[in-house]
């Protein structure tokens, strides 16, 4: 990884899509650490209306993303990126003044939008800048660069909350400048002229025919809905213990830290050295055990540890799966592939929050017992599964080159 981060670190458009990302989710965790509190306690909304709430930005995120990534590859870029990222800062606006929750529903709706569009045209904006062989290493730095603004953000959430502050105006300050600095800092990559080959958006549907692809969404579609459990109950849990805003937004940077400081040695000593699929399912045990043992976490410490736990998984599989995206795509379709795999991660994420919340409501709230032990029984049933898929999978993978994806129908595995 040492020598590929080398030639990555000489690669000016990537430096500055990594300066994006961090400046995305500095934004982002401004408000999603205190968010679902802010709504149950700030607005008096019931735990599944904010399930709801954060589910509308999941479903409206999946249309951002299937809009996004054609969008993307057609009309560049960079223009995608400001437009998604003014969309999100709105939306922080939106939540400052809104009382309602109908009008919490709709900026939740909006912020979703926008960030649909952001996110994939980032990767595959990535995954244009780098070679086939370094985009596992790329996105691990992105992870890292990820959470470094998630760091940030949790220093200043911290601050805010003591002051009693919302974080609300700050993160569409920072949304505002990132859509500025993708504007004036990025390359106008938009192809003009009569040499430029626009891809039919009705070619897109052939994606719909890829199998393996859809086979390997509806695995992440599993996982992604294990996923989205994290920001919905860690804040709820960590207020029921620590009765404190502030050590919630700790807890958040003491995640983030742990990506920072680990996730190069996972990627060298551990994704680089086994196959991606046994990641996945490594991955996923390790997200459904932390969410687990956080039902027996009763301080700081132990709902700290059970946080590590969950973002020791999430180190796992999230470099490889976008990674593996680019494995299945046709190079010119690499805004479309990332745009359907976000769709899905959209409704795996929409269906996490808005059933959790209201399966964690039913089984009595984060002070009893029996929602911890129903996400014990689901993390059983969707590690079996994901091992099932693993050993179908992997030999697969193995024969397949996956940088002979720039003709046909992509590579081997793309044709099935």
């Amino acid at each position: 990884m040492e020598a590929q981060a080398r030639s990555l670190w000489r690669n000016k458009p990537y430096l500055l899509l990594l300066l994006l990302v961090f400046f995305m989710h500095l934004a982002s965790y401004l408000v999603i650490p205190v968010f679902p509190i802010f709504l149950e306690k700030a607005r008096a909304l019931s735990l599944s209306q904010v399930g709801l709430v954060l589910g509308a930005g999941s479903i409206t995120y999946q249309i951002g993303s299937l809009l996004g990534g054609p969008m993307s590859d057609r009309f560049g870029r960079r223009s995608i990126i400001s437009i998604g990222a003014l969309l999100q800062g709105s939306a922080m606006l939106g939540y400052h003044y809104a009382i309602s929750y109908w009008l919490f529903l709709l900026f939740s709706a909006v912020n979703g939008l926008g960030l649909g569009l952001l996110a994939p045209t980032i990767k595959a904006m990535i995954a244009d800048e780098v070679e086939a062989d370094q985009r596992t290493a790329a996105f691990s730095w992105r992870g890292i660069l990820a959470h470094s603004g998630i760091i940030v953000a949790g220093v200043v959430i911290a601050w805010m909350t003591s002051l009693g502050q919302r974080p609300f105006l700050m993160a569409a300050l920072v949304f505002g400048s990132l859509s500025a600095l993708t504007r004036f800092s990025l390359p106008d990559d938009r192809c003009v002229g009569p040499n430029c080959e626009r891809t039919p958006l009705s070619e897109y549907k052939n994606i719909l025919t890829h199998r393996s692809f859809l086979l390997f969404s509806g695995i992440t579609l599993l996982i992604w809905a294990l996923y989205a459990q994290f920001a919905l109950i860690l804040p709820l849990r960590g207020e029921h213990v620590l009765h404190s805003s502030t050590m919630i937004g700790l807890i958040w940077t003491i995640n983030s830290t742990s990506v920072v400081l680990l996730q190069g040695g996972i990627s060298r000593f551990v994704l680089q050295k086994i196959n991606p699929y046994l990641s996945l399912a490594l991955g996923t045990t390790l997200l459904g055990t932390g969410l687990t043992v956080m039902g027996w976490a009763e301080q700081f410490l132990t709902l700290s540890g059970a946080a590590i736990l969950f973002i020791l998984g999430e180190m796992l599989f999230m470099p490889v799966q976008d990674s593996l995206v680019t494995h299945f795509a046709k190079e010119d379709w690499l805004g479309a592939y990332f745009g359907f795999s976000n769709f899905v991660s959209g409704i795996g994420t929409a269906i996490g929050t808005s059933i959790g919340g209201l399966m964690v409501e039913k089984l009595g709230g984060v002070g009893s017992p029996n929602p911890w032990i129903a996400y014990g029984v689901i993390t059983i049933f969707v590690t079996a599964v994901l091992g099932l898929f693993a050993i179908y999978a992997m030999a697969r993978y193995k024969q397949a080159d996956p940088r002979k994806n720039q003709a046909g129908a992509g590579n081997k595995e793309g044709a099935t």
